[in-house]
């Protein structure tokens, strides 16, 4: 609060407006926008405006194409025959408990949000208890955010060593280790940050940078959780290219397989900027590394990665051609980078970015 309040009205030196351009706009303080937050101001709504006429241009293209536009040289459509007929292998069964796992993380994660919800509209007190005084809203609001994060990337995790035997059907030894292995330590670290965030803002914890809750919204494990969700990254990546090695081709940089390979370990390269914050940070310059988290690990890679990974699905239904998903892929990697490193920059204001 007073980084924020200091950085919205002292004034730039040399200069007759503050850290924020006089953001926000409050005439009574002084802060009145100067001529170049009128200019960019404008310069940003015409780009947006021409950004969205290209969009829905090429929306209207693609609208006048048929069906078989998309359907030319796909495989046979999957009927419910073909699918009686699939018989999993080892490792394919050996992925079913992630999604076990996603399920009751997902539902932990509502819970939580429904407490942070009644605490919103203080509405906490239930039989005379108030639920604040065991759950107070730092806490659920954290488990909320975490266990989102949590059970979607097991879940993409799941499907990724799902989908890697129907492209390239010859096991690596040891794969079921791997994903047993890599499903053990996500479930020490969800335990010990549902644990850690319960017990750092209650002051359980001393250690509470490494073991607690460090305090950063959307980064709230201890960095040891944060180093377990790392090193499962890490293994996730080992793993599913050691699958897919027989069919990554280097001939063809963009093929699917290696879509698969460089949006994993792209996730796996943007949690680094996770690491770079510690308590004797500079404002600053911990919370630029925080939103690069977000808008470029958990907004823009794994988004890439998605994408990547339901066009498999849809290419081996049969539902589009192997070449339609690539295209649509390389669309949304633009889309979501883009927006990603947008959605940086739309927060520079907090932190008095010029």
């Amino acid at each position: 609060f007073f980084w924020g309040g200091w950085v919205c009205s002292t004034e730039r030196p040399g200069e007759t407006y503050s850290y924020t351009h006089n953001w926000p706009f409050d005439p009574d303080a002084g802060n009145i926008p100067e001529a170049p937050v009128i200019v960019w101001t404008i310069i940003g709504s015409l780009g947006l405006i021409l950004g969205l006429g290209i969009v829905l241009y090429y929306h209207g293209r693609l609208d006048k194409l048929s069906d078989r536009t998309f359907l030319d040289n796909a495989s046979p459509l999957m009927t419910k025959a073909g699918v009686d007929k699939f018989k999993p292998t080892s490792s394919q069964r050996a992925t079913y408990k992630y999604f076990y796992a996603a399920i009751l993380l997902f539902l932990v994660q509502v819970l939580a949000g429904v407490l942070t919800v009644h605490d919103f509209v203080n509405f906490t007190v239930f039989f005379g208890f108030d639920i604040r005084e065991l759950l107070p809203i730092t806490i659920t609001r954290g488990w909320h955010v975490q266990l989102s994060l949590l059970w979607i990337s097991a879940c993409w995790i799941g499907a990724s060593f799902f989908i890697a035997p129907l492209l390239s059907p010859k096991e690596p030894a040891n794969q079921v280790r791997f994903i047993n292995i890599i499903f053990l330590l996500i479930i020490i670290l969800v335990t010990g940050s549902v644990i850690g965030i319960y017990a750092g803002p209650k002051g359980i914890f001393k250690n509470w940078y490494w073991f607690g809750n460090q305090g950063w919204e959307y980064v709230e494990p201890g960095k040891l959780w944060q180093s377990i969700l790392f090193l499962v990254f890490i293994l996730w990546g080992i793993a599913l290219f050691r699958a897919l090695r027989p069919v990554i081709s280097l001939r063809q940089p963009w093929a699917l397989p290696n879509w698969l390979v460089y949006s994993t370990f792209s996730i796996l390269l943007l949690l680094i900027s996770g690491f770079i914050a510690t308590p004797k940070t500079n404002f600053v310059i911990a919370d630029f590394w925080r939103w690069c988290v977000i808008h470029m690990w958990a907004e823009a890679f794994f988004e890439v990665f998605t994408t990547v990974l339901v066009g498999y699905f849809m290419v081996l239904m049969g539902l589009v051609s192997k070449e339609s998903a690539i295209r649509v892929i390389y669309l949304a990697a633009l889309l979501f980078l883009g927006s990603g490193l947008l959605g940086i920059s739309h927060n520079f204001y907090w932190i008095a970015k010029p």
